[in-house]
């Protein structure tokens, strides 16, 4: 019972800080820049929207996320930095994740970005840890937009960012799948096979792919 109320609580919570407003920049499709206070993104089957104000005394409108580029949040003077992309794919088949190109969108949260290569996080929902101070993510296993949170890379020539690993992936598919998308660089796959990298640090990985481009 108190597994199900909390469930409950939590459900609220999220639907709650869905209308919530912090402050950002928005980059749009069309190079145009909006500063102006915004809600979070969120990943549903439906195309989703953000809605912004100028601030807290005016009405807020809302922007098609499919018109968005990138978002940037200042959070209790934490930065973070959202990104519009194309759904990511898995290198082949794993049981029931997805693995073929998909013309769909959903937002990311940029956690490493160079030149050569960016990190993400994909969920379902980014809500702000107000314990912590920071922003959180959840999903719902069996959404269709991806299977659980998820941690990709994708590089300059690429098409879509590639998942890495998976909430509830094994350490040994996390190093086959980095093994497998980092095959051009052995040096890289030397170390991953060496137990190095950590399943959820994705972030470790891409900067020392990063670290390789510059040699």
């Amino acid at each position: 019972m108190k597994s199900i109320l909390s469930i409950v609580i939590f459900i609220i919570t999220l639907n709650v800080q869905a209308h919530e407003f912090y402050e950002a920049k928005v980059l749009l499709l069309n190079g145009n820049v909006i500063e102006c206070q915004a809600t979070l993104p969120e990943n549903e089957l439906t195309e989703t929207s953000i809605q912004i104000k100028e601030n807290d005394d005016t009405i807020a409108s809302s922007i098609k996320s499919n018109d968005i580029y990138q978002i940037l949040y200042v959070i209790k003077g934490n930065k973070y930095f959202f990104e519009r992309n194309n759904v990511g794919i898995t290198q082949k088949a794993f049981e029931k994740h997805r693995t073929n190109y998909s013309t769909g969108k959903e937002w990311y949260l940029v956690i490493f970005s160079d030149e050569s290569i960016k990190a993400f996080i994909s969920a379902q929902y980014y809500y702000v840890d107000k314990e912590k101070g920071i922003i959180s993510t959840h999903s719902f296993e069996g959404r269709n937009i991806n299977f659980g949170t998820s941690y990709l890379l994708k590089r300059p020539n690429e098409n879509a960012p590639t998942v890495i690993t998976m909430e509830g992936i094994s350490n040994s598919k996390f190093r086959e799948w980095a093994s497998s998308y980092f095959e051009e660089t052995p040096e890289l796959v030397t170390r991953i096979n060496k137990k190095e990298f950590k399943n959820s640090r994705i972030e470790e990985l891409a900067l020392a792919y990063a670290s390789y481009q510059k040699k």
